[in-house]
């Protein structure tokens, strides 16, 4: 019979779900680990096999992460906690997958490209690590009255915990909030403090959007002087579209019609 661990859709959860099902000892061709889908508890269930609901327990998750560290290598380990990070369908048990070979073949694993387990990995953390650093050049700040920067992104991928220590570095005087609305997550920083994300399940869009007039005259002005310095024989939007996906272009104040 096949067991199938259903973990949160975190890396603790997927953490704790791969310490559980190694302790089993049922055997990793009989195992299989299942993150739950956002948006919903469960999957399609499959027959004949026997579903292990796992709690998430931080200190199962940090027994694994040091695992990874020392038997494999800090550079897997942050390679593992991105691909955890991403919207791959089934990437919990693809690191499980990963994890078993990487105990048996310690640091050398990152090296097997031919695996199609490793290759895939690889792929997606690219991916991971493409998004996150488009999104440090593409997320804009607009400022509330109340002085609070407040950013609203939709990123394919949970890359809240990757963007959000650059902004905090940048702007460390500064009240910032980075709000992932695929997800209902919010990075918040304040002055003098840690860095924060949390679930903000009812944040309503019209609290994003409670802006001063001057937010209005500054996105105009740069729409103004973009306009101007165009070159209109030289314009090519293949290459803009190149430079700058428009799947972004909705999350930026440049592009934002002004009221």
């Amino acid at each position: 019979m096949k067991h199938i661990y259903l973990c949160d859709n975190s890396i603790d959860g997927i953490f704790t779900a791969i310490y559980q099902a190694w302790a089993s000892r049922y055997g990793h061709t009989n195992i299989k680990i299942e993150e739950k889908s956002e948006g919903s508890s469960y999957s399609n269930m499959e027959l004949f096999a026997e579903y292990i609901p796992v709690i998430t327990e931080p200190s199962l998750a940090k027994k694994v992460a040091k695992s990874i560290k020392e038997k494999i290598s800090a550079e897997t380990f942050e390679m593992v906690c991105r691909v955890a990070l991403s919207d791959f369908e089934g990437k919990a048990d693809l690191i499980y997958r990963f994890l078993i070979l990487g105990f048996a073949a310690g640091c050398g694993i990152t090296e097997q490209i031919s695996n199609v387990v490793v290759n895939r990995m690889f792929r997606i953390n690219k991916n991971v690590n493409n998004e996150a650093h488009h999104l440090l050049g593409f997320i804009r700040f607009s400022e509330q009255s109340n002085g609070l920067l407040i950013s609203v992104i939709h990123p394919r991928n949970n890359v809240l915990t990757i963007v959000t220590p650059h902004f905090a570095d940048r702007l460390p005087n500064e009240k910032f909030m980075i709000y992932d609305e695929n997800r209902k997550l919010a990075a918040f920083h304040i002055p003098g403090n840690s860095w924060v994300i949390a679930q903000v399940p009812e944040l309503e869009r019209k609290t994003l959007e409670e802006f001063p007039a001057y937010e209005d005259e500054y996105r105009a002005l740069w729409q103004t002087f973009f306009e101007h310095i165009a070159i209109k024989e030289r314009i090519n939007p293949r290459l803009q579209r190149g430079n700058l996906p428009l799947r972004f272009r909705g999350d930026m104040t440049e592009f934002h019609n002004v009221r």
